[in-house]
């Protein structure tokens, strides 16, 4: 292997690199075609061959994170490093370690190797057996992008005559091997050098396939793997890449021309297996389009109006036979398929994109807003009570893969609340609606982090969700970023004077933002060395909690002032006329409507609460002074 990896990095140098609407029934999907039966005037025209399909017919976290204005010195763009984690590439590393190797991208023109070359680096057998089988028991996907028995029966004929395979099969299997790789990186105790270096060497061979078997005429196994190829990159990089959106725009389109966008029904020549995996196919490239999107703030590929491929049937692989030219009976959403989870996820997903679609553009109407609420609240219904998020306290009895199903899905609601109501939070000014808006955010926010606490626990040795930790890796740290930008952008306007955060002067769940935010500095910072995001969004902590300090002992001491003069004011009114101290400037306050006296007067807590709060957050702004301000962001790139 040693021997081979040297091979591939030779030949990488010589090759010069650089990098570079609702849900459509069956009933629905029938009034699509005119009476006459011409369907293909309707749909577009589909022209399939046994090897071709071919169809013709600003929530980035960083973006709230600059909203904030307290920290535009600490945080502002001047800083080496701050421009890059916005579109950081893979494998940032310190800046005194040696430079990276330079990594082959897909999208950058080179030439590829030979397919005997090729050939001669697959691994003996016995390993490509383990890879296959630890692919598909481990990862969840894997029912969604391949057919289990078609797989091995092709994997088969494969190791009987290799030199037969398609270019573009030998890629799929590098890429099932690159996904294995990554999933026991996360079962041994060190990340080893040996493990990374397997993995890109499979990367790259997979790149190399592509490019042999010309990927932008997508043939039979191009798209299934390009999308195991964007998974292996998407879990490969710490921070947010660009470059994964526009490779998912690419893989998107190539879908379209395929015509996997549009139902299979509308042909009846497509047989039931192969109209099966074009619908899991377009599924999971809609979850990878819609998060991408999110997570680099910039609009979706796909145009749901445009589309109309249904989910696919909640069955197991084995339902599902070469021979049969129908599909067996749909098993109830209830019975636990490798499926099932992803098909619920997808009635919360494109409830999700519709909004963020609606909300991007600019501030939608209160009509929108209350329309897409009701669409929102409708698909969380429609969730069945088994997958419906409860405490894993409650839940000690389910699977790890269910328990963290259902705080995905409840991860997932959270963002969609958010993704709606988030304009209105972040403008910041006073009204009925500013205030619902900012106590749903906070909610949300808190939810989310709540959620990160708990993975990151139980997925500690001895947790819940050991076994499965690798799940919990980095598919969620976008929607823990977001939350954790969203509750410094409460504390730190809170703390400016924008009430319209608030309704009564104090801030919604003010201890609990505190709280969370102190736990979150702390994960983030254990993932600091490898993340230029993660330690930007501790920093960003640490100067929003020191300002928090600083202006309720800044407060406390003016209110301390005020009370001694008071008191003073008090004594000096016995010897003075009646009447006289009714005159005086300030004497009478008079508190905004709905007060309640038993209520603290003050927005900060008291004197006491803020020793209190000493003791918890006293250290944050020396660890935040104690790091070198050029070498710390040097050190992002």
């Amino acid at each position: 292997m040693r021997d081979q990896m040297r091979v591939m990095e030779l030949a990488s140098r010589q090759s010069g690199i650089s990098a570079s609407s609702p849900e459509l029934t069956h009933d629905s999907i029938s009034r699509l075609a005119p009476q006459d039966g011409h369907v293909a005037d309707t749909v577009g025209k589909l022209t399939l061959t046994d090897d071709h399909a071919v169809y013709s017919g600003s929530t980035h976290w960083v973006t709230i994170l600059e909203d904030i204005q307290s920290l535009k010195e600490e945080l502002s763009d001047d800083h080496p490093g701050a421009i890059r984690s916005r579109e950081s590439t893979m494998f940032d590393t310190d800046s005194t370690a040696d430079p990276p190797v330079t990594k082959i991208l897909l999208l950058s023109g080179y030439p590829s190797l030979p397919k005997e070359q090729i050939l001669a680096m697959i691994p003996p057998r016995k390993v490509v057996d383990r890879h296959v089988s630890h692919f598909f028991n481990a990862f969840d996907f894997a029912t969604c992008i391949l057919h289990r028995g078609k797989f091995l029966a092709e994997y088969s004929n494969f190791w009987g005559n290799p030199q037969a395979a398609p270019i573009m099969w030998v890629g799929l299997l590098f890429s099932v091997m690159c996904i294995s790789v990554f999933l026991q990186q996360h079962n041994i105790p060190l990340h080893t050098a040996e493990s990374q270096e397997t993995l890109e060497t499979y990367r790259t061979l997979t790149i190399h396939c592509l490019v042999a078997g010309n990927y932008l005429q997508p043939t039979r196994y191009t798209i299934e793997t390009l999308a195991l190829h964007f998974a292996v990159d998407q879990k490969m990089n710490f921070n947010t890449d660009i470059g994964n959106w526009v490779l998912i725009g690419v893989i998107i389109r190539l879908a379209l021309r395929m015509g996997l966008h549009r139902d299979p029904s509308h042909w009846p020549n497509i047989r039931p297996l192969e109209a099966e995996f074009r619908r899991r196919l377009w599924i999971t490239l809609y979850h990878m389009d819609f998060f991408t999107s999110t997570q680099v703030g910039l609009p979706r590929i796909i145009k749901d109006s445009q589309c109309d491929a249904r989910p696919p049937a909640n069955l197991f692989d084995d339902d599902l036979n070469f021979d049969h030219d129908e599909v067996p009976p749909e098993r109830p959403l209830t019975d636990p398929t490798p499926l099932s989870h992803i098909i619920q996820r997808q009635s919360i997903i494109k409830v999700a994109a519709e909004i963020y679609d609606s909300t991007e553009a600019g501030p939608p109407s209160s009509t929108t807003i209350a329309a897409l609420s009701a669409k929102l609240q409708r698909a969380i219904d429609a969730i069945p009570e088994q997958s419906r998020y409860r405490s894993p306290d409650i839940s000690i009895g389910d699977s790890p893969a269910m328990i963290l199903h259902r705080m995905f899905l409840d991860i997932l609601i959270n963002k969609a609340v958010y993704l709606l109501y988030r304009r209105s939070f972040m403008k910041g000014s006073v009204g009925e609606e500013t205030t619902k808006s900012s106590k749903l955010c906070v909610n949300a926010a808190l939810s989310i982090l709540e959620h990160q606490r708990r993975m990151d626990e139980e997925a500690q040795p001895g947790g819940i969700m050991f076994s499965i930790r690798w799940r919990v890796a980095s598919s969620l740290n976008h929607e823990f970023l977001q939350a954790t930008m969203m509750l410094c952008f409460a504390l730190s306007r809170f703390h400016d004077g924008h009430v319209g955060l608030t309704d009564s002067g104090v801030l919604h769940r003010q201890d609990e933002i505190l709280g969370a935010l102190t736990i979150a500095k702390g994960l983030w910072e254990q993932e600091a060395d490898q993340s230029v995001e993660a330690r930007r969004a501790a920093t960003a902590i640490t100067s929003v909690l020191e300002q928090y300090l600083d202006n309720s002992i800044s407060s406390n001491l003016i209110t301390s002032d005020a009370t001694k003069n008071a008191s003073m004011h008090e004594q000096s009114a016995i010897d003075l006329p009646t009447g006289f101290f009714g005159e005086m400037p300030g004497a009478a306050p008079s508190y905004p409507d709905g007060f309640d006296s038993g209520q603290n007067m003050m927005i900060n807590p008291s004197l006491t609460a803020v020793d209190s709060d000493a003791m918890a957050f006293g250290s944050l702004w020396d660890d935040y002074m104690a790091e070198p301000t050029e070498g710390s962001w040097a050190g992002m790139h």
